[in-house]
Formats: C-alpha cells, structure tokens, sequence
C-alpha cells in the first residue's frame, strides 16, 4: 500500500466524464463579486447533494460578506461564496490569513480570547499531547508513495521515516517555495496546484494511503477530492482524515466564537454523519471512526478509509 497525505489548516468525485451537478462554482456578477477586500467570489450549490439554498436564510454564524447556508436537502453546512482558487493561492493563502481569526475573537471577545489564550499556553507548558497523525500513520500505513496534499511547507513530509516515499501538493505560492527547498534533500517533490488539479495529475494506483488533515474543510469541491484520492490509492491503500466536528458540544457551547469558524478559509463544516457518508460514497470502507475518533468534547474528529 501507499499513503497519499492531504494536509492543510482548526486545523471527491474524479474530474472525469460523469456529470456532477452539485459543488460547480459559478462566478458572482463582477460587480458583486470583486473587492479590494475579498477578490474573486464565487457561487456554491451544496457541495454533498448539488442543491442550490440561495434563496434560503443564511445561519446566523456568517460573518461580514461570507455566508454560512445550511442546506435544505440534505441539511450539510457550507460557506456559499468562497474566494475562487487563484486567491487562495496569494490574497488568502493559508500563511497570510491562518491568525484573522484570532484578531477576530480579541476585537470581539477580549475577555474570553484572553481567558482562552492562558489556558492554551498553560495546557501545552504541562501536557505532552499524543501525535496523533503519527500514531495513524505507524498503525495503518505500509512503506510507499506519499502524497501530502495541502503539504505546507511540508514540515510532517520532512519527518516520515526513510521508506516513504515523499510528494506534495500545494496552493499557496509561498509555501510550495518553501516545501520543495526542505524536500529537496530527501528527493521529494511539491506540485504549486489546487488540490484537485494536484491530485488528477497522478496516475492510477500511484500511492498506499491517503491523509487529509485539517483539509478537508478547506476543498470547494470534497466529493471530486475524495474520489481522485481513491484512484490514485493502491487496493488497500489508506486514507486518513482528520476535520473540525460542526456537531461537537464545543460548537454549540461557543457559538460564532467556535474555532472552526474560519473565514473564508473552512468552506464545508462536516458532522461525523456527512463525513462518513462522503467518504464512503467516494468507494472507501471506514476503518477507524470510533466513538474516541469522534469524541463530541473535541472540535476535530479523525477518520481512517481504505481502498478496497
């Protein structure tokens, strides 16, 4: 087997002939669609079933001009109006923006930010807490091809033992720079491309597993991702995902100061339901997704899929 990693931030169907009516951005009028302040924004139908909730009322998480639907066929909730792939890769790239959240929180929330972030500080001073990526990694995946899909700048490529194999895919300009000079040493590689770009340009069966880590929320077209990793899996090939939960107690507890509320950077917010579903309508059998994986005190849950 291989494994395939796709990684990016609280932290698919293939592009092939099938029609796939459903997470098709279409452009915003150029008048409503263009700010200095926001770029390019497009238009999403719900990225699990296809419907289009325009005309239903936006959830009372959205902020400012980015709006938060939750579908009304299927009930998965989604950023609407996402900046379009080419902003992502400069304007909102992942190192320019991954702290807008926090200046958020410390203009509207000073107290609880501040509360938060001694406790943050304190709880990583005394607890050693578990890699759990690398725990996944050393149970489910044999030596092979690895494809960091949302690498970085590839700091989790750098550190996997000798016997994997080391590849990238990367939207952000400046941290594919920076990830293909740090795995230059070892042979790696990092193709500078949206993820389904990224993905479809490697073959069948090429890679043994697959990580999508604190990813997944980021994709504007989930189904698409997922599928195009199961092609490029090997037969029992391993998918490992890890997601902000929407149906965890900390998001009802904290409301719009939830951390998986980023914007516009999380664009779909999965419960363990949807995400199970996707993954398996993507042709993966769930492996892992106990009840510790989907701990409803956690904001995230992990999920391990393999290829059958």
């Amino acid at each position: 087997m291989s494994l395939l990693l796709v990684y990016g931030g609280c932290s698919t169907r293939a592009k092939n002939d099938t029609a796939w009516p459903m997470a098709i951005a279409e452009s915003l009028p150029a008048a409503a669609a263009e700010s200095d302040a926001t770029g390019t924004l497009l238009h999403r139908s719900c990225p699990n079933c296809g419907n289009d909730n325009a005309q239903t009322p936006a959830l009372a998480y959205s902020w400012e001009h980015w709006v938060l639907r939750e579908c009304a066929k299927c009930s998965f909730v989604y950023l609407e109006n996402p900046p379009d792939y080419a902003d992502f890769a400069v304007a909102f790239a992942w190192e320019r923006n991954h702290g807008d959240r926090s200046k958020r929180m410390k203009t509207e929330y000073p107290v609880s930010h501040a509360v938060s972030k001694g406790w943050r500080k304190f709880y990583r001073a005394v607890v050693k807490k578990p890699d759990k990526l690398a725990n996944r990694i050393n149970k489910w995946v044999p030596p092979g091809v690895v494809i960091d899909v949302g690498c970085g700048n590839a700091d989790r490529l750098l550190v996997l033992p000798d016997h994997y194999e080391t590849c990238g895919i990367e939207i952000s300009e400046g941290l594919a720079h920076e990830a293909q000079e740090l795995l230059a040493a070892r042979g790696g590689s990092i193709i500078n491309a949206p993820a389904v770009e990224g993905l479809a340009s490697f073959p069948t069966g090429k890679a043994t597993g697959v990580l999508m880590r604190s990813f997944l929320e980021h994709e504007h077209k989930p189904i698409e991702l997922l599928t195009h990793a199961e092609r490029v899996l090997q037969p029992g090939g391993i998918a490992i995902i890890k997601v902000p939960n929407f149906a965890s107690i900390n998001r009802r507890v904290m409301g719009s100061r939830w951390c998986g509320f980023r914007f516009p950077g999380h664009v779909n917010h999965f419960t363990p339901a949807s995400l199970r579903a996707m993954v398996e309508d993507a042709g993966f059998g769930v492996m892992s997704f106990n009840a510790l994986d989907r701990f409803f005190l956690s904001d995230n849950m992990w999920l391990v899929a393999r290829k059958d």
